[in-house]
């Protein structure tokens, strides 16, 4: 399956010609003035606080308010679209029929029509977000069905069985954290879905990569492996997630293509981010079993190049647990020349390194393949 482009230089002045007609405002099809961009980009500061470094709008329906909403459409919707396309990408097979759950303003049900979904159905309480989701893709020629229900309750407008269901940015607001028997309200919501989904279906779960959520997306996994939910992506480790009993972060991170709009929100606004960073899961139905892989051992890269007095190192998660690999060459082995181009996310096999416990190093002889690239499922 090959990722679509983003295709930002056409889907831009189409967010912005939705966002015009929202407000009931006119001006240039391409840029914001002055004006409407510094009233973005305070939005997208309220955004940012509200969700991110507090919890100011944590379980509020903050589309409600026309400022937030149209900023979220401009910014945020760019980020979270370009995220669904590298996820949706790591799926054995394209999906055909799509459920997106508290879709907002759909950025990820519209990554899923880019990715030749015949029938993607996008579901929030915001009438408001949904409407402007349609109007998205309709503006680029794509079908998207919209219907508005409050997900706390079942049964979901939709019918049949799904082969992928989205759960993006939303586990937060649908469940605070802050109120009381949120885990067990949260654990019945997701069994909840399993009469939506086809038994060799996905569930795929998103959020952002701060510490308090990447932990709560990682306690989830652990609780969703306790209840037999084979995970497809990207652990391929089967018992409790190390860096949870590390206290640590385990998060992706994806190339972040940013249009000249996005270029200048971000300067604005004072956000540094340089990629697409995200905790996520990919997991199948309890009846469908865990992906088969190869006998020999898996690592999945959970970290940039870290420069020791050594060498450079990764972190790697695998199926026999965390390791890591350095190497002491200058110049790599012709065997190991993929240790100088790993990046985090990436799965590789290494054959006859030398072992120190958990500590490998490359030494002559040994072997590292990537088994399976960036925004590539699993190898069959």
């Amino acid at each position: 399956m090959r990722i679509p482009a983003p295709d930002l230089e056409n889907i831009m002045p189409l967010l912005l010609g939705v966002w015009r007609k929202f407000h009931k405002l006119s001006g240039p099809p391409d840029v914001l003035q002055t004006r409407e961009f510094r009233s973005v980009v305070s939005a997208i500061q309220t955004l940012q606080k509200g969700l991110e470094t507090g919890d100011a709008l944590i379980g509020q329906d903050y589309f409600s308010q026309p400022d937030l909403l149209g900023a979220y459409l401009l910014y945020y919707w760019v980020l979270h679209y370009q995220q669904g396309l590298s996820l949706i990408n790591e799926l054995p097979n394209p999906p055909k029929r799509v459920l997106d759950l508290a879709s907002g303003a759909g950025p990820m049900a519209f990554a899923a029509l880019r990715h030749g979904a015949r029938e993607v159905i996008a579901i929030d309480r915001n009438d408001q977000a949904l409407k402007l989701a349609s109007e998205v893709a309709g503006r680029y020629g794509l079908p998207l069905s919209i219907r508005k229900h409050s997900l706390q309750h079942f049964p979901i407008p939709a019918e049949g069985k799904f082969d992928l269901m989205i759960v993006s940015h939303c586990l937060n607001e649908l469940f605070p954290n802050n109120e009381k028997g949120w885990k067990e309200r949260q654990k019945h919501w997701i069994a909840n879905l399993l009469p939506y989904l086809s038994t060799d279906g996905f569930i795929l779960f998103v959020e952002n990569s701060i510490l308090h959520t990447n932990h709560r997306l990682l306690a989830l996994r652990d609780q969703l492996v306790n209840d037999q939910f084979p995970i497809q992506a990207p652990c391929v480790w089967k018992g409790e997630c190390p860096a949870l009993k590390a206290n640590s972060l385990c998060f992706a991170q994806r190339e972040f293509e940013k249009p000249y709009l996005i270029k200048e929100i971000q300067r604005a606004a004072q956000i540094n981010l340089n990629s697409l960073k995200m905790s996520y899961l990919i997991v199948r139905h309890p009846q469908f079993g865990w992906p088969n892989l190869p006998e020999h051992p898996l690592y999945r890269v959970i970290s940039p190049p870290i420069e020791t007095h050594g060498g450079k190192r990764f972190f790697l998660c695998g199926t026999d647990g965390k390791k890591d690999l350095g190497s002491h060459f200058k110049e790599q082995p012709k065997e190991a020349k993929a240790f100088d181009y790993l990046k985090r996310g990436e799965l590789i096999s290494i054959q006859d390194p030398l072992v120190r416990q958990n500590h490998f190093d490359i030494i002559l002889g040994t072997r590292v393949k990537i088994e399976a690239a960036l925004n590539k499922p699993l190898p069959s």
